[in-house]
């Protein structure tokens, strides 16, 4: 009623859906969806391992979330990381600025005209391939795409608990090789000739 009376053709936190009504539409631009609905997700990911920095129901825009999760890296580790790999749209002059004062490199594509000495730093089309393939284990093996809990909170909680146990996979699949090279060391390690038991 109140599009009809004001003559827009649009409102803001309208509701999509009477089983989710947190659930907003986020325009995505992409062929295969224009529009998704679900939860928005910012992830980092440190060797390997993932970690969730935001997660929102409504649009937002990526860039602005870069800072936030270089200091949420320090809060975890202590120091801050050596290099960000980020995609296009978190290399806006802001962030370059911020990671260039505090000296870290920023492997992106580079503005302008790109320079020879620039070229060191470009990202090469496989170095994205871990945090993709990181949504596309989430979403085909445990279902990150397909939850359909009634409250946000509940919601929230099954997007945690997947990016816990894509840790977990990780942490098991680091076990299974130290198991492994424990064993060949054992199996293969040369044997004391000199040694004797009286």
């Amino acid at each position: 009623m109140q599009m009809y009376r004001a003559r827009v053709y649009s409102a803001e936190d309208r509701i999509v859906s009477i089983h989710q009504p947190h659930v907003r539409p986020i325009v995505r631009g992409k062929a295969t969806a224009k529009v998704e609905f679900g939860a928005k997700i910012n992830v980092s990911l440190v060797n390997g391992f993932s970690f969730l920095d935001d997660l929102e129901w409504n649009a937002y825009n990526e860039g602005t979330r870069l800072q936030s999760s270089v200091e949420k890296y320090r809060k975890r580790f202590g120091y801050y990381p050596q290099e960000v790999l980020a995609d296009k749209i978190y290399c806006n002059r802001a962030n370059r600025k911020y990671l260039k004062d505090l000296g870290i490199t920023l492997k992106a594509k580079p503005l302008g005209r790109p320079s020879a000495q620039a070229s060191q730093n470009r990202v090469s089309p496989g170095e994205r391939n871990p945090i993709e393939g990181k949504f596309g284990q989430g979403k085909t093996a445990y279902g990150l795409n397909r939850i359909i809990a009634r409250l946000s909170a509940t919601s929230e909680s099954w997007i945690a608990i997947i990016i816990m146990v894509l840790n977990l996979v990780k942490l098991t699949e680091m076990a299974l090789l130290w198991i492994e090279w424990l064993v060949v060391y054992i199996v293969c390690k040369p044997k004391n000739r000199n040694f004797r038991t009286v």
